[in-house]
């Protein structure tokens, strides 16, 4: 019975078959945001505070480290993405990239956490060197790591399923890396304890104290690269790259790149969709950034610097089905909208909260959780629906070019955030190696933490508002890439390209049978069939060439019950042979 409702099945129906994702394809897609992606985070969260305090780089030296890297960024987001689009491996389009890049990007974050003994200008072309390395394989990891959802299912659903994992890990990591890096750092680095019971600014930190820092921040790295490793073997063994979809982007006609990347950059909704990216990215990552100094020195905190950041991430992990739930009812933009709206009076807490304050602090941390989720998780659920929606206007297949160009405007906002950290850091009088900064510092932080993120989320607001895919356009797409599918599977079928499973097993196993009954026919014609194969003339044969030939229940006809009678008529064939 259940053979033959298999065999029954339709084309359309083995095609949504395949597009539904198992539990553990998403589980182990996923778990690869804890290679590169995680390791940015971290950089995101605690690089100013570790070339700044530990490796005793000036603040404007760490922002031209920071802002050219990100310019390098725009470079290798054009030679990867061009790269990727020409790759057709049998391991896949993407998965080299992913097992290639996730491995390399190892070695390179343990040695960006490792202090020379250059001097200051040494230092700076060495983590020079190594941050322009680390972008470029960060984007040659991420890009194709992104871009994999669109090749594990065509249901939209499917694939915003997929991404709900990446960014709910997206979320572990920054929680696993926070764990596991800061906790690592803080029972290493003993300035913190020297810094409690200061109430003057005249403390410098000792050579000492520097050295175990370095200690603690290269164990940090090295745990977080075992992690890394472990997550990229997760990705290559446990997620499948559909082979039908590849062939399908490697049968499109193919353009001039740079052509590709225009249509790209000038198409309207992708336009909306980068900058309202932008924003809300630069926006969450000014809060991460800035959030560990922010708690040190404008709140006074420095024993919760550690937990308010695990605090806010784990509320951030808990909000995320939610915020599904309310995009599943209410649709990506209202969605996103209506959280945004939410964050600016938490953003305009930050500046008043006062100091020492821990009932106040916390609170407002897991509000700021709350509205981060949807900054997090929307983005790139919007990416996807860009790149349908191009498909259906045009007929071309871009994804690669889209997901390229949406982490370059990740990276850009990244790069940003932290030069604009830095910048503000120096304007305010930072000064490096000191455990007690002056009071402009503290007053810099604070806005940092409460005008950037309001004004670059209401410019986002704008373009969100102007996003023209909406739930019932994106419904639209779908039901038109349905049937440009179907389409293309029924003109496959007619020309015998495509079968149902069931169908083209037994159409290849006829041919079989097909191919082996000509051998023996022209082999019996040579021989003493008539001993050797039983048959007493040219017309016995033929009867049952005919019988196998004029039915396609040849499992009855020409009495094949299974794969062993098919071997039995091939050791019957040698025989006679």
């Amino acid at each position: 019975m259940a053979a033959d409702e298999k065999s029954a099945m339709t084309p359309d129906d083995d095609a949504k078959v395949k597009q539904k994702l198992t539990l553990r394809e998403k589980l182990c897609y996923g778990v690869g945001m804890l290679t590169g992606p995680m390791m940015i985070d971290v950089l995101g969260i605690y690089c100013n505070v570790f070339l700044v305090e530990v490796a005793q780089i000036p603040p404007l030296f760490v922002s031209a480290i920071v802002f050219t890297s990100r310019f390098w960024d725009v470079i290798a987001n054009l030679i990867v993405a061009k790269l990727i689009d020409k790759t057709n491996t049998r391991w896949g389009r993407m998965m080299p990239w992913v097992l290639g890049a996730g491995i390399i990007l190892v070695p390179v974050y343990f040695l960006l956490w490792y202090v020379p003994d250059f001097g200051t200008n040494g230092k700076v072309t060495y983590y020079f060197v190594l941050y322009l390395a680390m972008v470029l394989l960060q984007t040659s990891h991420n890009v194709p790591y992104r871009t994999l959802a669109m090749y594990m299912s065509e249901d939209p659903k499917e694939r915003d399923a997929a991404t709900l994992f990446r960014s709910l890990f997206e979320m572990v990591a920054i929680v696993a890396g926070v764990a596991i890096h800061g906790q690592i750092v803080a029972a290493f680095d003993p300035r913190l304890e020297q810094c409690k019971n200061i109430t003057n600014g005249n403390n410098t930190i000792t050579v000492h104290s520097l050295e175990k820092a370095e200690t603690g921040y290269l164990v940090a790295a090295g745990s977080l690269c075992g992690v890394a490793v472990l997550a990229t073997a997760a990705v290559v063994f446990g997620v499948r790259e559909r082979k039908d979809i590849v062939q399908e982007h490697t049968d499109a006609p193919s353009e001039p790149f740079l052509k590709s990347m225009k249509e790209a950059i000038t198409f309207r909704p992708n336009v909306d969709c980068l900058v309202v990216s932008f924003c809300f990215e630069m926006a969450m990552l000014t809060l991460e950034g800035t959030s560990a100094l922010f708690v040190q020195y404008s709140l006074d905190l420095v024993d919760h610097v550690q937990n308010v950041l695990l605090v806010f991430v784990i509320s951030v992990v808990f909000f995320m089905p939610v915020i599904d739930i309310l995009v599943e009812k209410f649709g990506k933009r209202k969605t996103f909208m209506g959280s945004s709206l939410a964050s600016i009076p938490l953003y305009i807490a930050c500046q008043f909260l006062p100091a020492r304050s821990v009932a106040a602090t916390y609170p407002v941390v897991i509000l700021l959780g709350f509205i981060g989720a949807s900054p997090v998780f929307i983005p790139w659920t919007m990416v996807t629906d860009v790149v349908d929606d191009y498909r259906v206007k045009t007929g071309k297949q871009l994804d690669t070019i889209f997901f390229s160009l949406s982490l370059f405007a990740f990276r850009l906002a990244a790069a940003l955030a932290l030069g604009l950290t830095a910048i503000a850091l120096k304007i305010g009088g930072y000064i490096t190696g000191y455990c007690v900064q002056p009071a402009e510092v503290g007053f810099t932080l604070r806005l940092l933490m409460s005008v950037v993120p309001t004004g670059l989320t209401l410019i986002g607001l704008v373009f969100l508002w102007r996003y023209p895919i909406t739930t019932e356009r994106q419904q639209r797409n779908k039901a038109a890439l349905e049937e440009m599918k179907k389409a293309q599977n029924k003109e496959e079928f007619k020309n015998g390209n495509l079968l149902p499973n069931d169908e083209k097993q037994q159409r290849q196993r006829l041919l079989q049978v097909n191919s082996i009954i000509d051998d023996i026919d022209e082999s019996a014609r040579e021989t003493d069939y008539d001993a050797d194969f039983a048959l007493s003339s040219d017309l016995d044969l033929s009867q049952m060439e005919d019988s196998a030939r004029d039915t396609d229940d040849y499992e009855t006809d020409f009495g094949l019950a299974s794969d062993a009678d098919l071997t039995l008529l091939k050791d019957c064939k040698e025989t006679t042979l």
